[in-house]
């Protein structure tokens, strides 16, 4: 606790007069353009059905549902623990 309050106060100590003198920065310009996004054609779903009636395991076929939840978990572990120590 003590480290992590010399820690804010030597942030605080330093970081405050280079903020102090910074000279205001001029707002900048945004632009947004809308474009048309590219409609699929009839050619494309047509060629899309038929790689999939020539590959008959596509019906089957499950994303990597299991990967994602095991590092998701792992992860979260993970930030538990450094929360723990760090705390």
């Amino acid at each position: 606790m003590l480290l992590r309050n010399l820690a804010l106060a030597t942030t605080l100590a330093v970081g405050a007069p280079a903020v102090a003198y910074a000279a205001p920065e001029a707002p900048a310009a945004v632009e947004t353009v809308k474009t048309p996004a590219p409609a699929a054609s009839h050619s494309d779903a047509a060629s899309y059905a038929q790689r999939e009636k020539q590959d008959q395991k596509a019906a089957d076929f499950r994303g990597g549902d299991v990967i994602v939840i095991g590092i998701s978990g792992a992860a979260i572990i993970v930030l538990l623990l450094l929360i723990l120590i760090l705390a």
